[in-house]
């Protein structure tokens, strides 16, 4: 039997349809200038839990991101390299990512529920959809994505 995991958020920079992907999650916050290679989308930070992951792909959740503004170019460079996450989310909007989310088409959504980072794991397939300015994160129990 199959259960699903639902989870509300706000949207920030919209998509058309849904979004299916894996989970890269982590409790860290993020400096997208310094943490992330930009040529490779490979998390490089040493003090995040993340470390050599890659986020490309990924749907990359979050509690906020720290640092330079700059951070906001790094995620514009991401996706015109070609390595940015499939869709960016967030416990808190700030600008720094917000704002790279948008200027690189980056799909993200904010004000995730807290129960999202308690019960989602790395390598969940998840499937996330939009609806009039919020959007659902859903999570299959058995791994497959609904």
């Amino acid at each position: 039997m199959k259960k699903i995991m639902g989870y509300k958020a706000r949207v920030i920079q919209p998509w058309c349809g849904e979004i299916l992907g894996e989970v890269l999650i982590t409790s860290s916050r993020i400096s997208f200038l310094g943490d992330v290679d930009m040529s490779t989308g490979a998390i490089v930070g040493a003090d995040l839990d993340i470390r050599g992951h890659n986020i490309q792909g990924k749907i990359l959740l979050f509690s906020e991101s720290r640092g330079s503004t700059v951070g906001s170019n790094v995620l514009y460079g991401l996706s015109r390299n070609g390595v940015a996450p499939k869709l960016i989310g967030t416990r808190r909007v700030e600008p720094i990512t917000a704002s790279g989310a948008i200027f690189g088409s980056i799909p993200m959504v904010s004000e995730l529920e807290e129960t999202s980072f308690r019960e989602l794991k790395n390598g969940d397939s998840v499937c996330v959809r939009m609806d009039v300015g919020r959007s659902g994160l859903e999570r299959a129990e058995d791994g497959t994505i609904r």
